[in-house]
């Protein structure tokens, strides 16, 4: 197929477009309230980059998308990414921005409000009348106190604020706005008040003392649970945001964005930059920084788009155009259609064609495996039958329960359709298609070891009518590429298991290494849901 697509490519009189090699001007554009950020970023990246010069343009719109041009860059946080234009973008999470409620710590009912939190609905009273509410109507006390509230200047805060308590940005009362610095002053000088600040402004104002953070009791009952007790300090709620416990109203990723994968010298150079050196920059700005092993996750991300991209400037007939290209996905439809005939209806046993990579994990040939270590298979019935792969599970150790979507329900490509538990701790795991369900393994419901012990075959886990089978089988790998891939997915492992856990002084390191520093099968089976979760958002995440 690869020889058929660069003869059609290579025919007289078909256009393919060009990308240069390199490029001296970079245009970042952003929305105004990134707008301080990126003309920092700007200064700072050429300050070290003198070859490469950048221009900050400012979007008013909130559909900023449209205004990246081919070669330009955006900056923009999780309001911006609206609409079917930011799907097919290229995004790298460079940092994330969070706003986080705090209070004086002398607050004469502090240990009480530490028991049982506030809800964003109490927030709401408090922020969006016209008139002081008392301590006592939020707590439930007989304190007569006023609350003075203090809200964070700039347009992205307030937005943040308004979808946390659920008020029309219009009508979010902006009454004690303040910069970051004069609000922390007036807040600890203050035991009635509280406000919201940027955790990262927050752990960079170390001279500032006096200042509590308040916890969220985000389902309303009245008390801070297991779950929501994540305000201890600081550095612990930067590790909640990372891992999804915090309220995500309140944060967001700040993502530079490009229409395309970048390939000039002055993106590709702007995004490593933003991933290392520029770590600095983001984290005085208020942003919170990356990990040390996401780091490595988004330069993984990053490498991976590097590629030559090869061009021919000519003439051609609409006409013919479509003619090729319409030859070209019928016969890609028919070389499926044969494959499908081939192979045959049934999934193959675990016993039939296997290739051993090193280490413990088999896989079969004759499938497609996609990177979120899931599988498919065509039936004759133009069905696609779905499960996990065997490297996953070696990881995980046996499953004690699954939760599947619904036969019926629509899945998409990429996100969550599987939902893998053992004894509580849990992993979402992404399809690899989008279609519609049409059948659950009902063996699999009631023998959930059939996962762990033949996860090619009877532990397959649904059965899906594909709505984008054509377009989506160019991103699976299989056989020797898959066998490849797995190799490369064991390294990240170590790397991920060595920069979260700091497997060289941690007394944990003994439950991830055997014998000859080689990973333990069932590694996260002793670990407890905190590093799930970490395992989620650091290592299955970090793939999308």
């Amino acid at each position: 197929m690869g020889i058929l697509l660069f003869s059609v490519m290579a025919i007289p009189g078909f256009p393919v477009e060009t990308a240069e090699s390199g490029t001296d001007e970079l245009e970042v554009v952003c929305s105004p309230g990134l707008e301080s950020l990126a003309n920092q970023l700007a200064d700072d990246f050429m300050k070290q980059n003198s070859d490469i010069g950048i221009s900050v343009k400012p979007i008013q719109d909130l559909q900023i998308i449209r205004a990246v041009q081919q070669g330009a860059i955006a900056l923009v946080n999780k309001n911006c990414l609206t609409g079917s234009e930011a799907e097919d973008c290229f995004k790298l999470v460079v940092g994330r921005e969070a706003m986080i409620p705090i209070m004086n710590a002398a607050h004469p009912q502090r240990d009480l409000m530490l028991k049982q939190g506030i809800s964003p609905e109490a927030f709401a009273r408090i922020y969006n009348g016209q008139s002081l509410v008392t301590w006592g109507e939020i707590l439930g006390t007989s304190n007569e106190n006023k609350v003075n509230a203090y809200a964070p200047a700039g347009s992205c805060a307030k937005e943040y604020l308004a979808e946390f308590m659920s008020i029309e940005p219009g009508k979010f009362n902006e009454r004690g706005s303040l910069e970051t610095e004069e609000m922390l002053l007036r807040i600890a000088e203050d035991p009635y008040a509280l406000g919201f600040c940027s955790l990262a402004c927050l752990m960079n104002q170390e001279e500032v003392s006096g200042i509590q953070l308040i916890p969220v009791d985000a389902d309303g009952d009245g008390q801070i649970g297991t779950f929501e007790n994540i305000y201890t300090s600081s550095s612990m709620l930067s590790h909640s945001i990372y891992v999804g416990r915090f309220p995500r109203s309140l944060f967001s990723p700040i993502y530079a964005l490009s229409k395309e994968p970048p390939a000039s010298t002055g993106e590709l150079a702007f995004m490593e930059w933003l991933v290392n050196d520029g770590q600095e920059v983001l984290a005085l700005a208020g942003i919170l920084e990356l990990g040390y092993g996401e780091r490595n996750s988004r330069m993984e991300q990053l490498s991976g788009q590097q590629q030559a991209v090869v061009s021919v400037s000519v003439q051609a007939s609409p006409a013919r155009v479509y003619l090729l290209v319409a030859g070209v996905f019928i016969l890609l439809a028919f070389l499926v259609y044969l494959f499908t005939w081939m192979t045959g209806s049934r999934v193959l046993t675990s016993e039939e064609a296997l290739d051993q990579r090193e280490g413990s994990v088999a896989f079969p040939g004759g499938v497609f495996f996609d990177r979120s270590h899931t599988w498919a298979f065509m039936e004759k019935s133009g069905r696609v039958r779905i499960g996990m792969d065997d490297f996953l599970l070696s990881v995980s150790g046996p499953v004690s329960r699954v939760v599947m979507k619904q036969p019926g329900e629509q899945i998409k490509r990429g996100e969550p359709c599987i939902t893998l538990i053992q004894d509580g701790k849990r992993l979402e795991i992404n399809s690899p298609l989008s279609g519609i369900i049409r059948e659950q393994n009902e063996e699999l419901l009631e023998d959930v070891s059939l996962l762990n012990s033949d996860p090619y075959a009877s532990g397959w886990i649904l059965m899906v009518e594909p709505v984008n089978w054509i377009s989506e089988l160019k991103s699976y790998v299989m056989g020797q590429s898959y066998n490849d891939w797995l190799k490369q997915e064991v390294a990240r492992l170590k790397a991920f298991f060595a920069s979260v856990l700091k497997l060289e002084h941690s007394p944990d390191s003994e439950l991830v290494l055997q014998d000859g520093g080689e990973l333990k099968a069932g590694i996260l089976e002793s670990f407890g849901p905190e590093v799930w979760e970490e395992f989620q958002e650091g290592f299955i995440n970090a793939r999308n």
